[in-house]
């Protein structure tokens, strides 16, 4: 298994990657692959890159990889990715709007920690998730819930709040859920995406 994560060159996420996901890649020692891509133009079109990411990845390495932000940080050794069984096509947290919003009925995907194994089932319906983002642009993980949904063949793996866990929600506000993550996601991207 690999890790794997891309940012923006010539840009904050270059030296943010920089601060919070690679030292801590280092830091429990885990193999990893960053990939540098030119800026698109904003942050929707950069962040749109991340289906062709993935398969790019996935091709490249031939083996199960987890997908992380470029201003994620891993807290705890996260051992729960080498336990999953051969069967695991994919693995993502799905936020509970009640428990995180305190109002709602829905569970999001949120995309900031992905797993996909290596198979032709994955590489499949990640080249379904390429071509759906590309026809109609929207926010990567809303598409792959989509596709998912759309393709109940995938076994998906529902990670636990730890393992994709927001530092804070809209608004600087405190999270409802206090947890001591085990991968944290800072989203720096409410800082930076609209700096175009």
């Amino acid at each position: 298994m690999i890790y794997v994560s891309f940012a923006t060159k010539n840009t904050p996420y270059e030296e943010v990657i920089g601060k919070y996901l690679i030292p801590s890649f280092k830091r429990w020692n885990l193999r990893y692959d960053i990939d540098y891509i030119e800026d698109r133009g904003s942050w929707a079109k950069n962040i749109s890159y991340k289906p062709i990411f993935i398969n790019k990845m996935l091709r490249k390495h031939k083996e199960p990889i987890v997908s992380l932000d470029a201003d994620a940080s891993i807290e705890q050794f996260p051992e729960l990715f080498g336990r999953f069984s051969a069967d695991i096509n994919v693995g993502a947290h799905y936020l509970d709007w009640k428990s995180w919003y305190g109002k709602g009925n829905r569970k999001e995907l949120l995309g900031g920690t992905l797993y996909f194994n290596y198979s032709t089932k994955v590489l499949n319906m990640v080249k379904k998730w390429i071509n759906i983002q590309k026809n109609k642009p929207a926010m990567p993980q809303r598409v792959l819930e989509y596709v998912l949904k759309e393709n109940p063949d995938i076994n998906v793996y529902e990670l636990p709040l730890s393992y994709c866990y927001i530092k804070t929600r809209p608004g600087n506000k405190q999270p409802l859920v206090l947890l001591n993550p085990i991968i944290l996601h800072h989203q720096l991207s409410r800082k930076y995406k609209r700096r175009k």
